[in-house]
């Protein structure tokens, strides 16, 4: 019971439940198993059904993804769900070896919280890296506590642990310094938070760009179907039409937005679209193959556009394994997705900028969003302004919550406005303070079009 009240916890303070607070209490359950006198075993039992009931709950949108078949997608989110709980077991491990050399209560105040850190840190390396799980996203649904990751990214997820342990310290010990501690670390968090907001919203801001982001809201059937192929280029060129009222400096459509291969050299279509452009820049996802080596490489890429003629590629670096690219048993395992390339990209390799106007920006697609070491790299190289672009329309109504709360993640850690364009929602634009200049709702095709200042 304690375990599925502590996985409970963990999973309903994630979006789109937005009950953040949980997560300031999610470990207790467990820790009272951890003082049990009950079998070791038995505690390794209870910590892993822990993990498994709160990825039960964060990653359930897995199981609804209407781009593979029923069977694989509830393997894929079975899995999902019986890996990534074994961290939960480690942690444990790792939490019985100390406990034998009987530390004092300070030292655990500070390793407990650094052990979580580091199990999420080894969490996120390798082909099944999973940041997307990163527990400071279950924070940003406040603005002030959620600050403090730019100071440091791993600071929130510190935090919450610490609360955590105060917590429990103040029921089982009955102490009255662990409850003001308790209160004591949300309020300094909460008043260095509203400090760094306040310090952003005072910068005397030099430039300024022009953004209108498309959300066409083309489902992935209707999106391949042939026998809609116009329809769709009609929505798209509405779209347009739309956002080129407002003189944007960049247009943003979502992933895929575009089914034709732009990149090619002759791309008449590309060539089309440029005319139409006038003064703005278009970003836009599209496919991409590329013969490298005499092999063939294809890739979920976004093109950048100018009217001059001028283009520019960028490739999703950070691919979904066994949706995008099978990281094991490739030979064994042929394309899970019912759509033409899936299963078969290739990840890119290049941080790329793309300068408009005089303003720095990079393009993360979809998962790559998650990533806050891809994120920082765009910004180590000069990007002013990070444009996400995704198509969530395929994984339920909840995923695209997650999606944006993890856009609003990257913005606050690394001080630069992002913006996202998503094919169905949810689309916007959040500012470095946690302010949403511009948030969608899901399934609403529109334009937002803002205009959005940059240090």
């Amino acid at each position: 019971m304690f375990s599925l009240m502590s996985g409970l916890m963990l999973g309903l303070s994630f979006p789109p439940f937005h009950l953040g607070f949980l997560a300031w209490f999610f470990l207790i359950p467990l820790f009272f198993i951890f003082d049990k006198s009950i079998k070791l075993s038995e505690k390794i039992i209870y910590f892993y059904i822990a993990g498994f009931t709160s990825y039960a709950i964060i990653t359930h949108w897995v199981a609804l993804n209407s781009g593979t078949s029923i069977q694989v997608a509830i393997i894929s989110y079975l899995a999902i769900c019986i890996f990534y709980s074994f961290y939960w077991v480690l942690f444990y491990l790792i939490l019985h070896f100390f406990k034998k050399r009987k530390l004092s209560d300070k030292i655990q105040l500070l390793l407990i919280p650094f052990i979580w850190v580091l199990i999420e840190n080894l969490r996120d390396i390798g082909p099944l890296a999973a940041p997307w799980l990163n527990f400071s996203l279950s924070q940003t649904g406040y603005n002030r506590l959620i600050q403090i990751v730019s100071i440091h990214e791993d600071l929130s997820l510190f935090i919450i642990v610490l609360l955590n342990i105060l917590f429990y310290k103040f029921i089982s010990l009955k102490q009255k310094k662990y409850i003001y501690s308790f209160i004591s670390v949300i309020l300094i968090n909460a008043l260095i938070g509203q400090i760094l907001i306040s310090n952003y919203n005072s910068i005397n801001f030099q430039k300024q760009i022009n953004v209108s982001i498309g959300q066409p809201v083309i489902y992935p059937d209707e999106k391949w179907n042939p026998k809609l192929k116009k329809r769709n280029e009609n929505i798209m060129n509405d779209l347009l039409e739309k956002s080129l009222e407002s003189n944007p400096d960049v247009i943003v459509w979502p992933e895929a937005a575009l089914t034709s291969f732009l990149a090619a050299p002759n791309s008449k279509e590309r060539i089309k679209l440029q005319e139409k452009i006038t003064d703005s820049v278009l970003i836009t996802g599209i496919p991409q193959r590329m013969y490298l080596k005499n092999e063939l490489k294809v890739y979920n890429s976004a093109i950048f556009l100018r009217p001059d003629g001028f283009y520019d590629t960028y490739q999703k670096i950070f691919l979904v394994p066994f949706a995008e690219y099978v990281p094991f048993f490739k030979n064994w395992l042929s394309k899970i997705n019912q759509f033409d390339d899936m299963g078969s990209f290739t990840p890119g390799e290049s941080f790329n900028i793309f300068q408009i106007g005089d303003i720095k920006s990079s393009i993360l697609i979809c998962y790559d969003s998650s990533s806050f070491k891809i994120s920082k790299k765009m910004v180590s190289k000069g990007a002013e302004i990070i444009f996400v672009i995704t198509n969530d329309s395929y994984v339920g109504k909840a995923m695209p919550y997650q999606h944006f709360e993890h856009a609003k993640l990257r913005s606050i850690e690394l001080g630069v406005p992002v913006v996202q364009s998503a094919n169905n929602g949810i689309s916007g634009i959040i500012l470095p303070s946690g302010e949403v200049l511009v948030r969608s709702e899901i399934d609403d095709r529109n334009v937002y079009n803002r205009i959005i200042k940059i240090k």
